[in-house]
């Protein structure tokens, strides 16, 4: 032994140990995948053991496969299809039925691949919805040559087919369908669509448009409307408080209409999930533009051809422009209620109207003008000159109306004497 380096090392091979298959033998032939028996080849002492598996066929991708709902025996097929094959879905939906949202959106689409669908709130229907005020069985839609064959289950609510609603146990047949047909059940609107009806055009998006295009029609309504703020300002102010004047028509018109459209936006974005800002700023450019034309038509109407109603009635035209503002103001709030949206403005502008006849009445008269207060350049006069003698024929025949008026008392107090001191 060496004190430094440790025992000594002994280099004397080892024996050698015999392996594990020499030990055990030959392996069987079954394992090794070659024949056995007499007559079986020799192997090679390097042949392998077990013979390597044949290879498995490749799958194709997950995404790529149907979904199970779809079809399911598509859906087997596709596993045994080759990744070069093209997927391609095994029919035609025969219709699609479409649940819209209250601001006319698609929420859910459902295809149809054979007649007839059943609808209803219970789990065995083809389309299950959720509504509390749709039945468990609540309709079936079926198809033939004459149209959609629809037959209402038992329920409390029926079926809402444009202004005509079906009763429990009715049965209908739609026969018009180049559009596609909508039905209410429920508090849920069903659109049902068919591969022959022709679909609408794209709508572009407002994004997908260029910003000066876009901003075009804006820009050229907003300079119209404050030029003409700016000159009816000129006209009706003195020369001393000139600039004053326009700088506050021009601050409380910009700042109105932002904050009219804003409110507006405001409440397109509570119902609708958007706020249509620029939709709502045109609706008040076009609108303006529209009262302040009237505004300056009617005098010059009236004025031209002689005639006194244009601005006596002329608040009619104001409350049929501002329904029509409040009208496409509502339509991005509501935009499927467009026909109860109709009659609710045009009830409004009647009722307006109506108020103001009345209180004109009061006066003894309709119009808002006792007599046409406008005086323009006479070329812009059309209406046939009144000889001076007519002219007096004329006020001759309303003595007697003016005669009657002063004879009757204004008020309660007009028949009795008066003090001195009154």
């Amino acid at each position: 032994m060496d004190p430094l380096n440790g025992p000594a090392r002994d280099d004397t091979p080892p024996a050698a140990t015999p392996s594990v298959a020499s030990t055990l033998g030959p392996p069987p032939a079954v394992l090794s995948g070659h024949p056995s028996g007499p007559n079986a080849a020799t192997l090679p002492p390097d042949a392998p053991i077990f013979a390597d598996p044949a290879p498995l066929p490749e799958l194709p991708a997950l995404s790529a496969l149907p979904a199970l709902d779809d079809d399911p025996a598509a859906f087997a097929d596709s596993a045994h299809r080759a990744p070069s094959q093209p997927l391609r879905p095994t029919s035609t939906p025969l219709a699609l039925i479409d649940i819209v949202d209250r601001d006319g959106q698609v929420r859910q689409s459902v295809p149809v691949h054979a007649w007839p669908v059943r609808i209803g709130r219970a789990l065995d229907n083809d389309l299950v919805l959720s509504d509390p005020h749709v039945a468990p069985a609540h309709l079936v839609i079926g198809r033939d040559a004459g149209g959609l064959q629809v037959q209402v289950g038992d329920t409390r609510n029926g079926v809402l087919f444009g202004r005509r609603r079906w009763r429990a146990d009715e049965q209908a047949t739609v026969s018009a369908l180049e559009q596609p047909v909508e039905l209410g059940i429920g508090r849920t609107r069903l659109r049902v669509r068919l591969p022959e009806q022709a679909l609408p055009a794209e709508v572009a998006l407002a994004s997908a448009t260029p910003l000066l295009r876009r901003m075009r029609p804006i820009l050229i309504a907003s300079v119209v409307l404050l030029a003409a703020l700016v000159f009816n300002t000129y006209l009706e102010t003195d020369p001393q408080g000139m600039g004053r004047a326009i700088g506050s028509t021009l601050i409380t018109a910009i700042g109105g209409a932002a904050i009219w459209c804003s409110a507006w936006a405001l409440l397109s974005k509570t119902f609708t999930r958007q706020s249509h800002f620029g939709w709502h700023l045109r609706v008040f450019l076009y609108s303006s533009i529209a009262l302040l034309a009237l505004g300056a038509l009617a005098p010059v109407l009236g004025f031209a051809l002689s005639w006194s109603w244009p601005t006596d009635f002329a608040f009619v035209a104001s409350f049929i422009v501002g329904a029509a503002a409040l009208y496409y103001h509502l339509l991005a709030v509501e935009p499927a209620r467009h026909r109860v949206l109709r009659w609710v403005v045009g009830a409004g502008a009647v009722a307006g109207i109506a108020v103001t006849l009345w209180n004109n009445q009061r006066s003894d008269q309709w119009g808002d003008e006792l007599y046409m207060n406008h005086l323009l350049p006479p070329a812009m006069r059309l209406a046939r000159p009144v000889p001076a003698t007519e002219f007096v024929d004329d006020l001759a025949r309303l003595k007697a109306t003016l005669d009657k008026k002063a004879r009757e008392p204004s008020g309660p107090d007009d028949g009795a004497p008066r003090s001195d001191e009154e």
